[in-house]
């Protein structure tokens, strides 16, 4: 039963491509939804996630995982693009692409698959992964674009975002044990998940294939799971995690492309052809991968 329920949650995917195609709805339908699950969903699933489970120290080294494994992503698109000879707006494309990590689309099978400690642990991962986001890579689109003067402003939005708040506040509630009844933790952590259903859905009304012949959309979709995936192996071992999140760190390093790097693409005038075609590749992959990693980790 549990893995017919990772199959339905990944054939949301192929329903949004699928209404995409048909005309019933599109991207505008696929942003609207990745917005409510950002402002809404995500806030409300960190709230249930880490406010009333004990802290271990996996909820500290998991965020640092993400962290190194976005920045190692970093050092290696660099060189490989200019191994590539691309120019500075597809070098930065590539950069993206590598740093940016969709854990979005693990929650709705980690729901089905993992207990809330565990569950805990992917959303501190996702949020080290999302301050890196929010201020190193806006940074870096910014300097590849030549728009250094975006900076400010892209940095005072980011560092507003409802997530990053929630998570202060769900933090300071665990730490300061406050008297918030289980019950009421677990039906707001079960309407969290239930809201995270609607990410592959949008990935579905976003996706759109065009690039694929060129050698560098591969090459970034490549560096962002493989060398993400290694990248999360190794410092899973070097920081001693093990059991489920050893597979965190793994898994969440092979996540597909975040939908971040198309956005600042488009912004700072990057290679936008690049990052869209090597997102949705990614993303399609993903859908298919990541329900039979979640049921091997179950």
């Amino acid at each position: 039963m549990a893995n017919w329920r990772l199959a339905a949650v990944a054939a949301l995917f192929f329903v949004g491509a699928s209404a995409r195609r048909a005309g019933l709805a599109g991207a505008a339908q696929g942003r609207w939804l990745l917005n409510f699950v950002f402002n809404i969903g995500l806030p409300i699933l960190i709230f249930g996630a880490l406010t009333g489970v004990p802290l271990a120290r996996e909820h500290a080294l998991l965020p640092v995982t993400a962290i190194g494994i976005s920045l190692a992503g970093w050092a290696v698109a660099a060189f490989a693009a200019r191994r590539f000879g691309m120019p500075r707006t597809g070098e930065g494309a590539m950069v993206l692409c590598a740093m940016s990590i969709n854990n979005s689309m693990i929650y709705p099978f980690a729901a089905l698959s993992l207990g809330a400690a565990a569950f805990s642990q992917l959303v501190m991962f996702d949020m080290g992964h999302a301050i890196l986001v929010w201020t190193v890579t806006t940074v870096a689109a910014c300097k590849y674009g030549g728009h250094s003067d975006d900076i400010p402003v892209l940095l005072r939005r980011t560092l507003s975002a409802p997530p990053l708040w929630m998570l202060f506040v769900a933090l300071g509630l665990n730490v300061g044990g406050a008297p918030i009844p289980k019950e009421w933790l677990h039906a707001i952590l079960l309407v969290g998940q239930a809201t995270i259903l609607l990410v592959p859905l949008a990935m579905g009304l976003l996706v759109s294939a065009q690039g694929l012949r060129r050698a560098e959309v591969w090459t970034a979709v490549v560096l962002r799971s493989g060398f993400g995936a290694l990248v999360g192996l190794a410092l899973g071992w070097l920081f001693g995690l093990t059991g489920t999140a050893a597979a965190i760190a793994v898994v969440g390093g092979a996540a597909p492309i975040g939908f971040t790097a198309v956005v600042l693409s488009s912004r700072e005038g990057l290679d936008l052809d690049l990052a869209a075609t090597a997102a949705a590749i990614s993303v399609f992959f993903g859908s298919l991968w990541i329900p039979l990693a979640m049921a091997l980790i179950k």
